[in-house]
């Protein structure tokens, strides 16, 4: 009976083992995902600064390049109604596209940001999952040795002996 018991008991503790390191690499792959998510959307910060750069670069180029048109073909920079014109209609273009830009990225950074907490959440629940079932193991193996047990002749043994109860078997 003591190979069985010894069989019962390992089979047991592997499987507690097993469960509770699946629990672990559940909170890993979790950790490493929040990571991944952190740096995707520190990168599309990045890129929408970069991008509000270059539409900024882009408005300075074109506003110079007006001043130059004016300044060649002999207008008044300060007093011409058509130069003002189009220099406020490029502004409102700028201010209107930078607008849409920015509540894009924000748009992205939260669709990450709650991929994010998802993977988190996600990670929390697999792991307790997982440590719920490597309990279970444990009591399931307690409930398969128990019969392999000395002395128990198949019956449950509760941590008394009918004697101490004053019961005759």
């Amino acid at each position: 009976m003591a190979l069985p018991l010894a069989l019962a008991i390992g089979s047991t503790a592997l499987s507690f083992m097993g469960s509770m390191s699946a629990a672990k690499a559940a909170k890993r792959e979790a950790a490493l995902q929040r990571r991944q998510l952190q740096q995707q959307i520190e990168g599309a910060q990045l890129a929408a600064l970069q991008q509000h750069n270059a539409r900024m670069q882009n408005l300075a180029i074109f506003k110079s390049t007006n001043e130059s048109l004016a300044g060649v073909s002999g207008r008044d920079i300060g007093s011409d109604r058509s130069f003002k014109a189009i220099q406020e209609k490029a502004n409102r273009q700028m201010a209107t596209e930078t607008d849409r830009a920015f509540l894009q990225s924000l748009q992205e950074q939260g669709k990450l940001s709650l991929a994010q907490s998802m993977a988190s959440e996600r990670g929390r629940n697999l792991s307790r999952a997982y440590r719920f079932q490597a309990f279970g193991t444990l009591f399931s193996g307690a409930m398969k040795a128990q019969p392999l047990m000395p002395n128990t002749a198949g019956q449950p043994n509760y941590g008394f002996r009918p004697s101490q109860m004053g019961l005759q078997r």
